[in-house]
């Protein structure tokens, strides 16, 4: 008694000092623009939604549990357990015809399911809680917003959305059901279960009703909705598989759109309003990548031990040569040609074939520049419209401006400003993302670089990479809904592609 009783405050007192720190993400917070432009390009798909089949499975749970009025309990073990059996199937059906997979990615689970399909499936065991998915409704969870996005399902609880077509889902899937009411499934159960199958959907009954939720037949392409966006942004990757050889989606398809005047003047690009957008947004997309890939760099490289902040902008300077900003500037590519199309400058060879630091800022500064040069409705895609977007710090517009102050300086102490930029800036966010643990009272700090008294240590390496464009997503799970296949190692019109003409 008396221990608790010592616990008791009366009146204002001080919490216990102390923080704790965590890998946070985006620790220079430049994807902003990048990814709120991607998620009103493509509503509906995500970095996670990988296989379409999925949305429709998840559709016919929640109507199930609606009219059976299923306790949340029992919807989320028949969720589960449905998963379960869709990936069970899949990764047997996987191994038997590995063709039929070839445009999809691999079921949910797989790596846990796949080993059991040939000694049977427990489907209770592998449903269970943290067993082969850790979320509480199965990978349910990573779809959630992109269905409430498409009305499969409502925003909140588990209910059948106004767009979902239980018929449909039910005579595709409704067998899925009738398994996951099963103990275990064998190998031959699997093997009958077949049309079950991730590959499946693009030509069952619930694949053709998501096929026309997700294209929008007959929607006018000028709409400014949603809908309407994601029509105009289906209709421009599928015209592009029948304009340039499409392997790889992200890639081919953003090369294709962002340079030159092929994507311009074809007759059906031309009239789609998202394309300009989707050409700034590309562009936009290798300043982010640059800053990413330097800030790991400087983080990976730089901070080894105990580190003065200032051996960061050393070592960044020491990979340039001693010359202007100007002079370094001058050397770049060049980043439009005489019609005014962007030219592929960040794809230049010599650039690639410069230290990571060199390409970094070479790419920085080709961002730089075509922020004066965009116009229109691809500057929007570019920067977008608000200002303090726009002018935000690390932004193309505001190291155009600092580019322009520094031109006749020494592009080694510009590198070394800019690391400071960088450091100040990454202990500035994280600050303002900590937060308190509400069981220990310490303040959590997203970060993996503590500076202290002018020095700096990392607890852990950084990440690089671009901003994804969710494009290949996009790509995959149109196969599945038989908008788009894979012939000959290349994307092009699936059996239901009629829908984006």
């Amino acid at each position: 008694m008396a221990a608790a009783t010592s616990l008791l405050v009366s009146g204002p007192t001080w919490s216990g000092a102390g923080s704790t720190t965590y890998p946070g993400r985006f620790p220079l917070s430049v994807e902003r623009h990048v990814m709120s432009m991607v998620n009103n390009l493509v509503p509906g798909i995500t970095t996670v939604t990988l296989n379409a089949r999925y949305y429709t499975l998840h559709g016919l749970v929640a109507a199930e549990a609606r009219r059976n009025d299923l306790s949340e309990p029992e919807a989320v073990d028949l969720m589960r357990r449905a998963e379960v059996v869709i990936g069970a199937v899949s990764a047997r059906h996987l191994r038997l015809d590995e063709n039929a997979h070839r445009a999809l990615r691999r079921p949910h689970g797989m790596e846990l399911i796949a080993p059991k399909i040939d000694d049977g499936i427990d489907i209770g065991a592998l449903a269970a809680p943290k067993a082969y998915a850790q979320p509480k409704w199965g990978f349910s969870a990573a779809y959630r917003a992109s269905e409430a996005v498409l009305q499969i399902i409502r925003p909140r609880g588990l209910e059948p959305g106004e767009q979902l077509d239980h018929a449909a889902v039910a005579a595709g899937l409704g067998d899925a059901l009738h398994l996951a009411s099963r103990s275990t499934l064998s190998r031959d159960d699997l093997d009958a279960g077949a049309h079950l199958c991730i590959c499946q959907s693009a030509a069952s009954p619930d694949g053709a009703w998501l096929a026309r939720l997700l294209a929008q037949p007959g929607l006018s392409q000028e709409r400014q909705t949603r809908a309407g966006t994601r029509r105009q942004t289906l209709r421009m990757v599928a015209r592009c598989t029948q304009l340039t050889r499409v392997e790889h989606a992200s890639d081919d398809v953003s090369r294709f759109l962002a340079y030159g005047s092929a994507a311009t003047e074809d007759a059906v690009l031309a009239v789609i309003p998202a394309v300009a957008h989707w050409r700034g947004l590309i562009l936009r997309n290798y300043s982010v990548w640059a800053w990413r890939e330097l800030w790991a760099w400087l983080v990976n490289e730089g901070i080894n031990g105990l580190t003065a902040r200032a051996e960061l902008g050393d070592k960044f300077a020491d990979a340039l040569e001693p010359q202007s900003v100007r002079a370094f500037g001058g050397q770049l590519p060049a980043t439009t040609g005489p019609g005014g199309d962007p030219l592929p400058a960040e794809l230049d060879p010599g650039l690639w074939q410069a230290a990571l630091p060199v390409w970094s800022l070479g790419i920085l500064l080709l961002g730089a520049r075509r922020s004066g040069e965009l116009t229109g409705v691809q500057l929007d895609g570019f920067h977008g419209h608000d200002r303090e977007d726009v002018c935000e710090e690390l932004s193309p517009a505001w190291l155009a401006g600092r580019v322009e102050e520094w031109r006749d300086r020494p592009i080694r102490d510009f590198a070394r400003w800019l690391a400071e930029v960088m450091l100040n800036r990454s202990q500035r966010l994280a600050w303002r993302k900590a937060r308190p643990d509400r069981k220990t009272g310490e303040v959590k700090i997203p970060t993996r670089v503590h500076l202290r008294d002018g020095f700096v240590i990392r607890d852990s390496d950084e990440t690089g990479g671009a901003t994804s464009l969710r494009l290949d997503q996009l790509a995959g799970v149109l196969a599945g809904a038989g908008l788009l296949a894979v012939e000959d190692g290349q994307w092009t019109a699936g059996p239901r592609g009629d829908l984006l003409a």
